[in-house]
C-alpha cells in the first residue's frame, strides 16, 4: 500500500508556475505571465527574479545548464535570470511555444500552441542544441503540454492537453514517427497538464481544474489519485524516488476560490511514502 503527504514548501503567489526543474539543491521554476524566474533551495531560501521577456518552460540539460522555451527560441540562463538566446524558429503566426523538456545527448523539445487556443495548430519542435535553430518534427495537435523522453531515448511522450490525451511518439535521431495514444484521462477532473516520468516510468500529471496529481502505468492505465489544494495544479518533477515538487496557478481564480485555497501559486511537495 502506498501513501502520500502533502504540504506547501513555498507560497510564491505565480499567476502561473510551470516547469520546476531540480538543479543541485534547489528547484527553479518559471511564471511567464508576471515574467518571474522563482528559486526555492533545501534552507528554505526563496528567490524571485525579473526576466526580459516570458519564459515558458525550462529544463536542465545534461551539462547543468538551465534551458528555457522563449516565445520562438531556445535559451540558456543565469541564476539571474539573464538570457542567452539561440536562433530562431519558423513558427505560425498567432502561436508560440510552450513546455519543453531535453534528453540525454542534449537534444531539446518543445511544444508550440496557438495563443487563441485553437484545435489542430499546435505542433512539436526539435533542436540538437541550443545554438541551432528549432525544426518542426510534428503537427496537428491541440495544445502541447508535459513532455518527457523515455529512459532508453526511444520515445517521446507528450500531453496534449486540449485533446486530453497522453502521446507516445516513437523517437528516431531528432525525428518523429507516428504516435499512439498511451490515455484519454477518461473519467479524471480536471485537465491533464504537466507530465513527468516517475523512477519506475510510470507517468505522473498535474490535473488542471482537477486540483490534483494522478499516476498512471506505464500502458496508460489509472493507478492512483493524489489531491492537492490548490485548483490549478501545472507541473511537476521529481527530487529524489518518493518526493515530488508540484507548481500550482492562481489564474483566473476568484476571490472566493483564492480564499478557500491561499496556497494556490504555491509550490507543493508531496512525499509517497510506502507502508
Amino acid at each position: 500500500m502506498t501513501e502520500s503527504r502533502v504540504r506547501i514548501l513555498c507560497n510564491a503567489g505565480a499567476m502561473i508556475g510551470e516547469s520546476p526543474a531540480l538543479l543541485g539543491d534547489s528547484v527553479r521554476w518559471t511564471d511567464p505571465v508576471s515574467r518571474h524566474l522563482l528559486r526555492f533551495d533545501s534552507s528554505g531560501n526563496f528567490e524571485e527574479v525579473t526576466t526580459p521577456a516570458s519564459i515558458w518552460s525550462l529544463a536542465p540539460l545534461p551539462d547543468g545548464t538551465l534551458a528555457g522555451a522563449l516565445d520562438d527560441r531556445f535559451c540558456t540562463l543565469t541564476q539571474a535570470g539573464e538570457i542567452a538566446a539561440g536562433p530562431a524558429a519558423t513558427i505560425d503566426a498567432g502561436c508560440r511555444f510552450n513546455d519543453m523538456t531535453t534528453d540525454a545527448s542534449g537534444g531539446l523539445w518543445v511544444g508550440m500552441m496557438h495563443r487563441g487556443i485553437l484545435a489542430t495548430r499546435g505542433a512539436i519542435f526539435y533542436s540538437r542544441s541550443v545554438s541551432e535553430p528549432p525544426a518542426r518534427v510534428a503537427a496537428g495537435l491541440g495544445v502541447p503540454n508535459g513532455m518527457k523522453v523515455s529512459a532508453d531515448g526511444k520515445t517521446l511522450f507528450v500531453v496534449d492537453t486540449l485533446e486530453r490525451t497522453l502521446l507516445a511518439y516513437p523517437v528516431d535521431r531528432g525525428t518523429l514517427g507516428e504516435p499512439v495514444i498511451v490515455s484519454d484521462f477518461l473519467g479524471l477532473p480536471g485537465k491533464p497538464d504537466g507530465m513527468t516520468l516517475g523512477p519506475d516510468g510510470t507517468f505522473w500529471v498535474a490535473m488542471w481544474g482537477g486540483s490534483s496529481v494522478v499516476q498512471l502505468a506505464r500502458d496508460g492505465a489509472y493507478l492512483r489519485r493524489i489531491d492537492v489544494p490548490a485548483p490549478h495544479v501545472s507541473s511537476l518533477c521529481f527530487a529524489g524516488q518518493s518526493r515530488l515538487l508540484v507548481t500550482s496557478s492562481r489564474m483566473r481564480l476568484s476571490p472566493q476560490a483564492l480564499l478557500e485555497h491561499p496556497g494556490s501559486g504555491g509550490l507543493f511537495e508531496i512525499l509517497l511514502e510506502h507502508s
